[in-house]
Formats: C-alpha cells, sequence, structure tokens
C-alpha cells in the first residue's frame, strides 16, 4: 500500500508554521493557528452580523468524528487532530488568568489613549470563550464615536455579536450611540431593534441621531412608536424632539408636545423650555416665543440668547437691546453669542454708543479675544465705518479665522481703501488661510475698483482651482471685474461657461457690455434673455437704458421703458427716469428731458438731475444748466461736481464774479473739491498720482517723457481746451495745467514701464475732463496703444485716435 500525500491544512500565513519536520518527527508544540474570521456582511439597513455566526461555531466545536484527521502514512499509528483555525486568537488554556488581566489592562489603557488598532488587535487576539467586562466595550465604543472611527466600530460591533451580547440594553445602547456620532443611522437602527428591552435611553439615543443626522421626520414617527410602547419620555428625549421640530417647522406637532407638557405628560426644565421657545421662533412665532420666555421659572444664558437673536434677526433690534440690558439685571452672565445678537441688533440700528456698550461688556467678561465675537465687532465697526477701530480688534486677535480675515477685507472695501485690500489678501496668503466663496467677493470687488487685471486674473485661477467658478455670484464677480478692468472678452468668457444662468449672471453681462459702449451687443444679449424666458429685474432695466443712452437708441429707450410696467410689472424708479432722461440729453432733446422731469410721477433724485446737467453742459445750454446745478446742490449741498460744472458754465461765458460767487457757496456750505487721482496698475503694484504729481520717485522722468510726448500732439494738431480751466489766470499757465492731470502722468508712466504696444488700463476716480478726452486719443495714434480709461461715468477705450464712445459721453 503506497503513501497517500496529502497537502496539509492552509494555516495562517503570518505564523509560518509548519505541521512538522523530519528532524523533529511528531512534534506539534509550535503549532499555533486560528480557525478563520467569521465572514461579515452588511444587511439591508446597512447594520452589520457576521455571516450564520452560531453554525459556524458550532461546526467548529463539534465532536471530533466530524473533524478532519492526518492521514496515515508518514506518521504511521499517529491519528491527529488539526487545531482550530482562529486568525492569532490563542486558546483560553494558552492564557493564564493573570495573563488574561495584563491583556485586559493593556486593552484598556490603549484604548484611553487611543491607539484604538492595537486595542483592537489585543482584542480579537483573545480566545473567543474569554468574557470581556461590558465597561471595557463600552469603553472602547465611546472612544470611537469620539474619534467617528466608524469601522473600528463596526468591528467591536461584530465582537459583541459573536459574543452573544447584542442584545444586552447597556452595550446596546452605547453602540447606537457610537453609530450616532458617526453619522450612521442605518446601523444605529439595525443596533436598536436588537435591543430585546430597550429603556428610554435607547429610545432617546435613536431619536438624537435622526435628529443630529437631518432626518427630523423618522425622529418625530419614532418619538409616536416610543409613546405606543409605554415608554415614557425624560426631559433628554422631549427637548430632543422640539429641536426636531423647530428644524422642519412641525409647527403643529410643536404645539402638541408643548400642550402635553402643560398637561403634564410629558417632564420638562429648562433646557425644554429654551428648546421650546427656539422652536416658536424658527417658526416665526415671536409671541408664542416670548410667552413662554415669560412663563420660564427660570432661565439660563440659552433662553435669554434665543429671545435677544430673535428680535434682533426680525428688525425688533430694541427690543433686543431692552432684553440684553434686562439679562444683565437677572444676574445672568451673556455667552459670546448673546454679544454677537446684541451687536447685530447695533448695526441695524446704526448705533454706535450702544455698539461700544456691547463692546465694553464683551471686554469685562472676556470674550473680546474670541472669533466669532471678534468677527462680529468687525463687521459692526465696518458697518458705522470705522475701519480702524475694526482693525484695532482685528489685530488683537490671537486666533483668526477665514471669516475674520473676510470681514477686515470688507471693511477696507466698504471704506475705499481698495489697496489695503489687496495688500491684507496677500498677507491672508502668506498666513496660509484659505479663502472662501465670500472672500473671493471681496476681493475680486477691489480688483475691479483698481483695474489690478494681473491680480483678477491670479484669483480668477484660484477661484477655479476650487471649482467656485461656475457658481453663479462668483461668476457675476468674475463677470464685474473683468468688465471694470474694461477686458469685455473674458467676462464674455466667464459668462458662457457659467452652468446655470440667473437674472443677476445675464444682467451683469449687459452691464459690461453697457458701460463699455457696446450698445447693440447688450440689446442682442437682453433679447437672448427674453428668449430663454429670465424675467429682468428693475437693475437689468437700468444697464438696458443706460446702453440705450450710450449708444443713441433713442426709440429702443422708450420701447423699453413703457415696457416696465405694461409687461414686466415693474414700477419705474428715479433710475430709470434718470436713465430716460439721459438718453433724451445726450440726444440734444434738452426741452423733451425738461418736459419729462416736470411730468413723472416722483420726485427727481440728485441722480436725475446730475443727468441733465451734464447734457445741458454739453450743449452749452446754460439756462437749463443752471436751474440743473441749482436742484442738484438743493438736494445734495455737499456734493462738489455741481459747483465746478456751473463754474464751467460762468467761466465759459467769461463771468468770473460768479465764478467767485459759486466758490463762496462752496465754502458756506463746506464743500471741498475731491482732488482728482487716477492709478495704474504695474507688476502687481498699484501706482497713483494726482494732478501735477511731485511724489512719485519717477517724476522726473514721468514729466520730460511727457513733454516730448505733448510736443508730438501738438505736431499732430492738438490744441488744449483751455477754457475747461476754472482759474482766471494766464493761458500759457492754464496749458501748464491741463498737462500735468492725473490721468495723463498716470499713461505716460505706464508706457515707460510696460512692454511696447500692450494695453494700458487706467482708473480716475472723477469724470475726464474733455481736454484729456481730446489728449488721449493723440496719444494711443501716437503711441501705438490701446489706452482703457475708466472715469466715474463709464470706459472708454482709446485706440488708433478714436474713442469707444465716439464722444458720445
Amino acid at each position: 500500500m503506497g503513501v497517500l500525500e496529502v497537502d496539509p491544512p492552509c494555516f495562517s500565513a503570518t505564523k509560518g508554521t509548519s505541521l512538522a519536520s523530519d528532524s523533529c518527527p511528531g512534534t506539534f508544540s509550535d503549532l499555533f493557528v486560528r480557525k478563520p474570521v467569521l465572514p461579515v456582511k452588511d444587511d439591508k439597513e446597512g447594520g452589520l452580523a457576521p455571516l450564520d455566526a452560531e453554525e459556524d461555531l458550532h461546526r467548529f466545536h463539534s465532536s471530533s468524528d466530524k473533524r478532519p484527521v492526518v492521514p496515515s502514512g508518514r506518521f504511521q499509528g499517529l491519528t491527529l487532530e488539526p487545531p482550530l483555525l482562529d486568525k492569532l486568537r490563542a486558546t483560553s488554556e494558552d492564557l493564564s488568568l493573570a495573563e488574561t488581566e495584563v491583556i485586559l489592562g493593556s486593552i484598556k489603557e490603549n484604548i484611553i489613549e487611543g491607539n484604538l488598532k492595537t486595542a483592537l488587535e489585543q482584542l480579537e487576539s483573545l480566545p473567543i470563550e474569554v468574557r470581556i467586562n461590558s465597561d471595557i466595550l463600552s469603553l472602547f465604543l465611546k472612544q470611537c464615536g469620539k474619534t467617528k472611527s466608524v469601522h473600528v466600530g463596526r468591528r467591536i460591533h461584530n465582537y459583541i455579536k459573536m459574543q452573544g451580547l447584542q442584545h444586552d440594553t447597556f452595550l446596546g445602547n452605547h453602540i447606537i450611540n457610537m453609530y450616532r456620532h458617526c453619522k450612521d443611522t442605518s446601523s444605529a437602527k439595525y443596533a436598536f431593534d436588537d435591543i430585546h428591552r430597550k429603556n428610554v435611553i435607547s429610545w432617546t439615543i435613536m431619536i438624537s441621531a435622526y435628529a443630529h443626522n437631518g432626518q427630523y421626520e423618522l425622529a418625530l414617527q419614532l418619538f409616536n412608536d416610543m409613546q405606543k410602547d409605554n415608554v415614557r419620555p425624560d426631559k433628554v428625549t422631549v427637548s430632543t424632539i422640539i429641536t426636531a421640530c423647530s428644524n422642519i417647522s412641525a409647527r403643529d406637532q410643536g404645539r402638541e408636545i408643548h400642550q402635553m407638557i402643560i398637561d403634564g405628560k410629558l417632564e420638562s426644565d429648562v433646557v425644554v423650555e429654551s428648546a421650546l421657545v427656539n422652536m416658536y421662533v424658527k417658526s416665526n412665532c415671536l409671541e408664542e416665543a416670548q410667552k413662554v420666555f415669560d412663563s420660564m421659572r427660570s432661565r439660563n444664558v440659552v433662553s435669554w440668547t434665543t429671545m435677544i437673536l430673535a428680535y434682533a434677526q426680525n428688525n425688533q433690534e430694541k427690543k433686543a437691546l431692552n432684553l440684553f440690558e434686562q439679562m444683565e439685571v437677572f444676574g445672568v452672565i451673556p455667552n459670546e453669542f448673546t454679544l454677537v445678537g446684541a451687536l447685530s441688533a447695533c448695526s441695524r440700528l446704526r448705533s454706535l454708543a450702544d455698539g461700544l456698550n456691547v463692546h465694553g461688556k464683551a471686554v469685562y467678561h472676556g470674550y473680546e479675544s474670541h472669533i466669532v465675537l471678534g468677527n462680529a465687532l468687525i463687521h459692526m465697526y465696518s458697518k458705522f465705518g470705522h475701519w480702524d477701530l475694526g482693525l484695532k480688534v482685528f489685530s488683537k486677535m490671537p486666533m483668526k479665522d477665514v471669516i475674520s480675515w473676510t470681514s477686515m477685507l470688507d471693511a477696507y472695501t466698504e471704506e475705499g481703501r481698495t489697496k489695503d485690500t489687496l495688500q491684507l489678501f496677500e498677507e491672508m496668503n502668506w498666513e496660509g488661510i484659505i479663502p472662501d466663496k465670500v472672500t473671493f467677493l471681496s476681493i475680486l470687488g477691489a480688483c475691479a475698483d483698481l483695474l489690478a487685471l494681473e491680480q483678477g486674473k491670479r484669483i480668477h485661477a484660484s477661484i477655479i482651482s476650487r471649482k467656485l467658478h461656475t457658481d453663479q455670484m462668483v461668476g457675476c464677480a468674475l463677470i464685474h471685474m473683468y468688465g471694470r478692468c474694461g477686458s469685455v472678452e473674458s467676462a464674455r468668457e466667464v459668462f458662457d461657461n457659467i452652468q446655470n444662468h440667473n437674472v443677476h449672471t445675464w444682467t451683469s453681462m449687459i452691464s459690461v457690455y453697457s458701460q463699455h459702449g457696446l450698445s447693440r451687443d447688450a440689446l442682442i444679449l437682453f433679447n437672448e434673455m427674453l428668449k430663454e424666458d429670465v424675467k429682468p429685474n428693475e437693475i437689468t432695466f437700468v444697464s438696458v437704458l443706460s446702453a440705450c443712452s450710450h449708444g443713441g437708441f433713442i426709440a429702443e429707450a422708450f420701447r423699453c421703458f413703457n415696457s416696465l410696467k405694461r409687461v414686466f410689472d415693474i414700477t419705474p424708479t428715479a433710475e430709470h427716469y434718470a436713465c430716460m432722461v439721459d438718453v433724451l440729453g445726450r440726444a440734444g432733446f434738452l426741452k423733451e428731458a425738461e418736459e419729462l422731469l416736470k411730468k413723472m410721477p416722483i420726485s427727481g433724485d440728485v441722480v436725475i438731475w446730475r443727468s441733465m446737467l451734464s447734457a445741458c453742459v454739453a450743449f452749452n445750454d446754460t439756462q437749463r444748466a443752471k436751474w440743473a446745478a441749482e436742484e442738484c446742490i438743493k438736494l445734495q449741498p455737499g456734493y462738489s461736481a455741481p459747483y465746478v460744472m456751473l463754474s464751467n458754465i460762468f467761466v465759459a461765458e467769461d463771468q468770473w464774479e460768479e465764478v467767485a460767487r459759486i466758490q463762496r457757496i462752496m465754502d458756506i456750505n463746506g464743500v471741498k473739491m475731491q482732488l482728482g487721482k487716477s492709478s495704474i496698475e504695474i507688476k502687481d503694484k498699484i501706482h497713483e498720482f494726482v494732478v501735477d504729481d511731485q511724489a512719485h520717485p519717477q517724476i522726473e522722468q514721468i514729466h520730460a517723457e511727457l513733454g516730448t510726448l505733448s510736443k508730438k500732439m501738438e505736431e499732430c494738431g492738438y490744441v488744449p481746451m483751455v477754457n475747461t480751466v476754472l482759474h482766471d489766470v494766464e493761458e500759457e499757465l492754464k496749458t501748464y495745467m491741463l498737462k500735468y492731470h492725473s490721468e495723463r502722468l498716470a499713461i505716460v508712466f505706464g508706457h515707460m514701464m510696460t512692454p511696447s504696444k500692450s494695453t494700458l488700463r487706467i482708473v480716475k476716480n472723477l469724470r475726464m475732463c474733455f481736454d484729456c478726452h481730446c489728449a488721449i486719443k493723440y496719444m494711443s495714434k501716437i503711441l501705438e496703444r490701446e489706452i482703457i480709461v475708466r472715469d466715474s461715468y463709464c470706459s472708454h477705450h482709446f485706440k488708433d485716435g478714436v474713442c469707444s464712445c465716439l464722444d458720445y459721453w
């Protein structure tokens, strides 16, 4: 009889053992193998269960006659029973009680220190017969929930099932809670259903799991099932379910629970009552919220804060501040959210005194350095125009988040400190703070104001890398930035890349075309918008009417204006009437513009009268110009432009006494002439110039280059318009004063510092004078450059001696 050779059983590869060797026949003391880990499957609800666990255990522990034996042959006369295969698990005989206790102690220590993987390996190495203390298993589950280690938690859950402990109420509650923290409600429900005797804690944890995961309807359904099962909810259950009601505006269910509390069917305390206040607040039932608040025997900081925030956010700022004062009288110390609510009320009331008072209390209670409160203070001070106070708060904050930086950026932007905005954004990047969508909206606005196209392009690249370029709000900001910087093509490219257009994206692109005198493109896009069944809003029509004005499309302007109410149910505003006055005025129909001003059903604001004044000045209609200027001064006596325009009229008529009279009126009204400034971006740096600038480090070279260019301009036929100079001085001095206007200095500097024939982009804070408009046409031809100048009125594209406005501005 030959020797029957068979393959040995497959042992764990990690141990690398063999059954025997020729050098040591019949010795098996080194053999240490484990039975295979029971396979695990996911049930339909996402829970975990071993595949036929009891059946597998029974098979491996069955009688010896059913176990395979090593056949005879090489080991004649020896019958062998292979050991149970259990992945490195020792048998109970291998470990003494003391050794087991040491391992259990090590497991507990590793759990406490957060070494969950090591603890799990130690746990699974123990014999299955060793009963693990429930305290260790519950501690393990707590740590898994705390660290969101759901994969380790599932293996602990599986181990508990192998031990047959899944029906235990104590451990079952810990399993549910672990899954709750890991936001796995399906597995939590599986564990919940496994518990044979559910107590109020079991139900509450499961309801909380649904509520914290946003499954509020399931939480309400389970709450009803709990009552059907005759389990009385406790205070935690009640407060949790009320919170669920508030998050889905389930006001009726919330009122039912409130009535059950009143009837004594449900427990209540300050936490429950605070939850009721919050529910009524979220349901916009402030009167009912106030009733619950007033009936509370004791109020904690949460209930006070909820009411203060409710009033602050519902345009009842004075009530919010009154409650804030009462809270202090009752001896309740505010937390940072209470203070944020009070600061919000101060901002809405425009009350700096109250804001300073709240700030003082924040300092007193030690909250000034907190991020949330610091952000609120920066926001409030920026609303009051006190960016310097906001900067002090910002500088003192030990920790700053993206909201802190963005709030400070907004403060600078609102104050017009756009250069500081860009510098602060650079500092933000150096600090490693990742901008969010709101940050990008703020910084793009600053780039637009300064014509910082290169910086804008880099920010655009950053937006694309964060996949925000298809967002509608960000898209509008990008369109606005490129439009203001004179890059109409880039603005259109951004517009085309936005996936889902709304009225704002359409309006932004129409506005860009309008600002750059591309009236036909604006009207074509407006018609496309209507074909897409997108309803225009008030701002859309302002842009369309402005485009009609710049392009001289009078008939189209009247059609659009008349369709406002009749077709789109939009009541014309002062801005729409201002556009129509501008349409008529630009075309020289000053009489018709005057009639429209007198007949319109609303009072004319300063914008309308400015449009009328500009048209009158452009067409030398002295009488109407004086009338329009006087109306402007009545409505806004501190604004300098009407005085300047009126002075222009008297200068043209050589009425220097009238010019002096206007100057005296300006002095009486405290009007200060705004200093003209022009800026240009060169290599990411903004260079700013004023008229006859002497401060720039390269001013001598700029003056020399401008002198050479001026001679070439005169050779080409340029004649200075000295009549636009508002001073009674010699002609030669008037010529000098025109020559060194800020925009000309910026253009010459840009020409010196940039490659030849590249586009120059200039921004001016005032409206460009007629002489500069004429001069820059000559400059564009001589320098062979496109020069884009954006003044306070519109954008001009100068190229080959022609302006995009065709002198119709």
